[in-house]
């Protein structure tokens, strides 16, 4: 860590300048700020924001309330009223339990985090909402009973329980707003009572891993607030970046690119290096500083707590000097609640590069807005993905129902990184996953219907020729056999089908450009064109063959 934060030093003289140019030095003491350290390290700056620095961070703003606005206040007042009916319909099902049951009077309770918590809410935020019950209630009957009563409530327009999930959770929309609800509950001789905060550590005495799990997407969120030193800054600067990230097509966890948690864990910790920049400032060094990150050295926001092994606490930390498993982590972003845990675990070697190539990217673009060349908004221009590259996979997820279609997406979705794997694996072929999914229009018989796309490159320094075939049916085949055993299958027979296929660039269908009908899940679908079919790198005569597909 100190190795890192040595390098870090190094460019520290460039980093630390102002916006405006101006050598710190020429500025006078009263410029810096106290010595503070937030976090692990001492400071790289203490410089305060300049009158072009607050410039900046004015026209940064404009641009982004222009671009990704924040939720409106009536909408945010119609979500506190969604929490409270749904955190009363849960305390009012945990008190008839207790009344039936005999169980020792105690409460339930409603905990929020992610984006709400963190008040960085826009208009297709979710809420990430945690459902604290005392130890008598388990997971089957919240999972059963609980379910069963917001599927019967008039404001739940859908409900979708995914209880194998590694966390699992309730998706559901009440009101027009969606929810995850997590589901954790006290462990035997541990808490009887929600507190007001769940920091405690206390609080996990006795809880089974996936309620620890849960548990802690509530302290991440409440601990990032407490660590750092401003925290409308690090508001400003986590919107903008993770707007940037959503534009450029690196926000996605399952895909094995960065999370709503990550991108903040990274933001709290540039804010930690630089406590009395400027927004505009911040999102400067994000860039500076994790485009030249000794990956993978961890970025932490505190000290990994240990705890002795007659503690009772048994829950594993992240500890690559123990854990092989941890060791291998490649660009390791470590949660600041005890047990610590990586949030990147899903990261490849291909996700990385990409990633690392838009935070270089980011970086040049700030440093044209610094000289005034370019607006903020070149930072975050969308991805141009469908114009740069030449070849495609396309997976086609259709369903005749919105449940089975939620629920096999899910499945489908949880399953792409075995895909990427494999696809990997093929040494003449670079891979670049697109995180979006693009709604079309398949007929009457498939009400609903969604493809996600996978670039193909040849790079011919990786041994790649013209003329070279490649034959993808293999890794495809793999792909759909791992499909085709959706655990909910028979709940669904002749309900939902997949399809993959390759496309080259003029094959793409018209709904994958933002000025075609159709757009994204996030602004809807009218109707698509249909666009040709290709067989899986085969010739014409094993075209049956290369038309996978893993139907219901």
């Amino acid at each position: 860590w100190l190795k890192a934060c040595s390098h870090l030093r190094a460019f520290c003289r460039f980093a630390a300048r102002p916006a405006g140019g101006a050598v710190p030095g020429a500025m006078g003491e009263d410029t810096k700020g106290e010595a503070v350290q937030y976090g692990v390290t001492a400071a790289l700056s203490l410089l305060k924001p300049t009158a072009v620095d607050l410039e900046s961070s004015r026209d940064l703003e404009a641009h982004l309330e222009a671009d990704f606005p924040q939720e409106d206040p009536k909408r945010m007042k119609l979500r506190e009223q969604v929490l409270e009916e749904v955190g009363s319909l849960f305390t009012n099902w945990v008190n008839e339990m207790q009344q039936q049951s005999g169980s020792p009077n105690e409460s339930g309770k409603l905990f929020t985090f992610g984006s709400y918590k963190l008040t960085v809410v826009h208009p297709e935020s979710d809420i990430d909402t945690l459902c604290m019950a005392p130890a008598w209630v388990s997971r089957d009957l919240f999972f059963q009973q609980f379910v069963e009563r917001l599927m019967n409530h008039e404001n739940c327009s859908e409900c979708i329980p995914v209880p194998g999930a590694y966390t699992p959770v309730i998706k559901m929309r009440w009101s027009g707003i969606w929810l995850d609800l997590l589901f954790a509950s006290f462990g035997e001789g541990g808490m009887t009572s929600p507190p007001s905060s769940l920091l405690d550590d206390e609080v996990l005495q006795g809880m089974d891993d996936k309620s620890v799990r849960a548990v802690n997407g509530c302290r991440v969120a409440e601990l990032i607030l407490n660590l750092i030193p401003n925290a409308e800054n690090f508001r400003i600067t986590l919107r903008f970046i993770k707007y940037w990230a959503r534009q450029r097509g690196i926000y996605s966890n399952v895909l094995g690119f960065f999370g709503g948690v990550t991108w903040a864990l990274l933001v709290a910790r540039v804010c930690q290096l630089y406590p009395y920049a400027a927004p505009s400032v911040l999102v400067s060094r994000f860039f500076r500083v994790y485009e030249k990150w000794r990956w993978p050295q961890p970025i932490h926001l505190n000290t990994i707590a240990e705890k002795p092994a007659n503690s009772g606490y048994m829950h594993k930390v992240w500890n690559p000097r123990t854990n092989p498993t941890d060791k291998a982590h490649i660009m390791p972003v470590i949660t600041p609640a005890y047990p610590a845990m990586n949030t990147t675990h899903n990261t490849t070697e291909t996700t990385k590069r990409i990633i690392m190539a838009e935070f270089a990217r980011g970086r040049e673009c700030c440093a044209a807005v610094e000289k005034r060349e370019k607006p903020w908004s070149c930072v975050y221009d969308r991805h141009p993905f469908f114009s740069i590259f030449q070849n495609f996979l396309q997976i086609q997820i259709m369903a005749k129902g919105e449940d089975v279609f939620q629920r096999f997406k899910g499945w489908v979705e949880s399953r792409l990184r075995t895909l990427i794997a494999i696809l990997e694996r093929i040494g003449v072929m670079a891979i670049h996953p697109n995180p979006h999914f693009y709604d079309f229009t398949e007929g009457e018989e498939w009400e609903h219907a969604t493809s996600m796309f996978i670039a193909l490159q040849f790079p011919e320094d990786q041994g790649a020729a013209v003329g070279m075939h490649i034959d993808l049916r293999p890794p495809v085949s793999q792909f759909v056999s791992v499909c085709s055993e959706w655990t909910e299958r028979d709940d669904w027979p002749g309900q939902y089908q997949m399809r993959v296929r390759r496309l080259r660039q003029s094959e793409l269908p018209s709904y994958v450009f933002p000025n075609s009908q159709e757009a994204e899940r996030t602004t809807g679908s009218q109707g698509a064109k249909r666009s040709p079919e290709r067989p899986l790198g085969s010739p014409e005569g094993v075209k049956k063959r290369a038309r996978l597909s893993a139907a219901g």
